[in-house]
């Protein structure tokens, strides 16, 4: 390694505005530490403590089991997610100033390399770091770097006046359980086909509508994808590659089941096949995903926007009833601004 290169791992910042102010986003209380000027970018840092999750020994029992089937493993991965939410901040305003951030960071110090360790001894140096924190576990406190958009003017801070701060924080979403199971036959439904559920977020019973059950032809769609790629040879490369991928998702002499549907709040809804939540989880180093572009302004024949749900692979020709659930929905939190203070 060269000198140079070292350097580029110590803390050597060029200018540093000292911040030192709380803000309560999504419940979370947050210490902005300093906004940090370097050669290469600027960034805004942040600390908090995670909020220890509050389950019941009943649930933790339940998580702590040997995970086998796909249920299982799903609902595990929303029970932990319930621990950790995101804090996406789009914006920064400072003294009449607007700081734009296009990338982030974020995780337990645990996980942290040793450059960024070597940054957390500086604002402990600084007096930054609340004492009171000096009996968490390592695990639940986050550090946060906020860089901001590349050739957007750097902020001249006075930290002599006054440092009220607004940030912009993007929406985010939450999934929340639901697993109620139907069937329905293969192809377009009648108008008003509706099912009814529970819905424990609402503490009352929800709906949706179904309007149709169609085969996505996945093979035939990444063949028209790759056209675009000018390059023969390499369109070639990408397709085989694609086709690889997707055969541990749909075999290729089948299709993808897809619903589509509609809600009155226009909430996303994700469905699964009964078969596949009550299967062993397949665990492989490679992945691949499929992606159903809804039109925004697409209106169903129950008069609500139009989604698409892709469920699992079928047989070119099927025609039959297939045993699917409710497994989930998502909740949108729309984006707010929080003062600091």
């Amino acid at each position: 390694m060269k000198f140079k290169e070292f350097k580029k791992q110590l803390f050597l910042p060029k200018k540093e505005y000292i911040i030192n102010q709380w803000a309560n986003i999504r419940g979370t209380d947050v210490l902005l530490l300093s906004f940090i000027v370097d050669e290469n970018k600027s960034c805004l840092w942040l600390a908090y403590v995670k909020d220890e999750l509050d389950v019941d020994s009943s649930t933790i029992e339940e998580y702590q089991e040997e995970i086998k089937t796909n249920r299982k493993k799903l609902l595990n991965n929303i029970e932990k997610s319930k621990g950790h939410k995101p804090i996406h901040i789009k914006k920064m305003e400072i003294q009449g100033q607007t700081v734009t951030f296009t990338s982030s960071s974020l995780g337990p110090l645990c996980h942290w390399n040793v450059e960024d360790k070597l940054l957390l001894q500086h604002f402990i140096e600084k007096a930054l770091i609340p004492e009171k924190w000096d009996e968490e576990n390592l695990e639940n406190i986050f550090i946060g770097r906020y860089e901001q958009l590349e050739g957007e003017a750097i902020p001249n801070i006075d930290t002599t006046k006054d440092l009220s701060i607004l940030l912009h924080i993007d929406r985010s979403s939450v999934e929340i359980p639901i697993q109620h199971p139907f069937n329905v036959h293969f192809g377009k439904q009648p108008a008003g086909t509706k099912i009814i559920y529970y819905d424990e977020e609402l503490g009352r019973e929800n709906f949706f509508y179904i309007d149709e059950i169609y085969a996505y032809d996945v093979y035939r769609e990444m063949e028209k994808g790759v056209q675009q790629i000018a390059d023969r040879k390499m369109r070639k490369k990408m397709l085989k590659n694609f086709v690889k991928a997707m055969r541990k998702i749909c075999p290729i002499d089948m299709k993808m089941a897809v619903i589509k549907y509609e809600t009155a709040d226009n909430v996303q809804l994700n469905f699964m096949m009964k078969d596949y939540l009550e299967s062993e989880p397949v665990y492989s180093n490679s992945s691949a995903a499929i992606g159903l572009v809804s039109n925004d302004d697409e209106i169903g024949i129950n008069g609500h926007r139009i989604r698409h749900c892709l469920l699992q692979p079928i047989s070119k020709d099927f025609n039959g009833i297939l045993e699917l659930e409710l497994f989930s929905k998502i909740i949108e939190i729309p984006g707010e601004i929080v003062t600091c203070g």
